[in-house]
């Protein structure tokens, strides 16, 4: 059997998709340094030697050390932990709360309530993104938790509408009436058949949405609206290596890079997992 026969068990499930292993793997090392900066970092993050700093990449700081003589790698890895856990609660709120909301309004499709909020989601999507999240966390003050709840309501209105627009197609499908004709309800149908068939679909833009809510966290936090000192962040790491472009470019390419590998992997994952799911996709190509 060919390895590029598409009836292979590998190519059939998707798992050789270039995509969906470059994704993976990327999206790995990310959280595995996110991991292990919960137990071990080459120094402290915060802790400041003012003697050794702006030092280049060496043997004793592998990305060199800061203006305040912090090692940039041991701050990189906790940059990690916070932007993960920033897109992770933010991810969450936008899933459930968005894929309830889809729900609801596919159950009560073409109705008040299905109006009302597909035109709400219309209404959000008329603002830009990050523009709107600027000015939330504007209002509502800086910190991590007010970063996460703004990205979270962005993310809202992308759930819902991949939810309801999934669930009516799963709604017109055949088994649905015979689940009717057994006496269930609309919530049994709902919980039973509906979302574990849209499962797939959310999970694919989950991925999608989590590499653009790292990538609010980091221009949150360059704007100094999002993970506060002394708490490190990519994005804070990138406003604070302005000042040094010209003779410690190192300052900017480190946090530069992860952010830029974060975003590409989690992409290339939420690629490789839709071509996963919808076998479609991949016979077009």
């Amino acid at each position: 059997m060919s390895a590029f026969d598409d009836t292979a068990p590998g190519r059939r499930h998707g798992w050789l998709s270039p995509s969906l292993l470059i994704g993976a793997g990327l999206s790995v090392l990310i959280v595995l340094a996110a991991l292990v900066s919960y137990g071990w970092t080459p120094y402290p993050p915060t802790q400041m030697a003012i003697l050794q700093r702006l030092q280049g990449p060496s043997a004793a700081h592998w990305f060199g050390t800061d203006q305040f003589g912090r090692d940039v790698f041991s701050m990189i890895m906790v940059g990690a932990r916070n932007s993960l856990a920033v897109g992770l609660g933010a991810v969450g709120i936008g899933m459930v709360l968005g894929t309830a909301l889809g729900l609801l309004a596919a159950l009560r499709r073409d109705g008040l309530l299905d109006n009302l909020i597909m035109r709400t989601a219309d209404f959000t999507h008329a603002f830009p993104a990050v523009l709107t999240a600027i000015m939330m966390t504007a209002i509502a003050g800086p910190g991590m938790l007010n970063a996460v709840v703004a990205i979270g309501v962005l993310n809202l209105p992308y759930f819902a509408r991949l939810a309801r627009g999934a669930a009516l197609q799963v709604w017109a499908q055949d088994f649905i009436q015979a689940a009717r004709a057994n006496g269930l309800s609309n919530r049994q149908i709902t919980t039973a058949h509906v979302l574990p068939n849209i499962a797939g679909i959310l999970v694919v833009q989950a991925t999608i949405q989590f590499a653009l809510a790292v990538l609010a966290e980091a221009g949150l936090s360059y704007l100094g609206l999002g993970t506060q000192p002394p708490n490190p962040s990519w994005g804070r790491m990138l406003n604070e290596a302005q000042t040094f472009m010209a003779t410690q470019p190192w300052l900017a390419i480190f946090p530069g890079a992860a952010i830029a590998l974060a975003v590409l992997g989690l992409n290339l994952l939420g690629d490789g997992l839709r071509d996963a799911i919808d076998p479609r996709l991949r016979r077009s190509r």
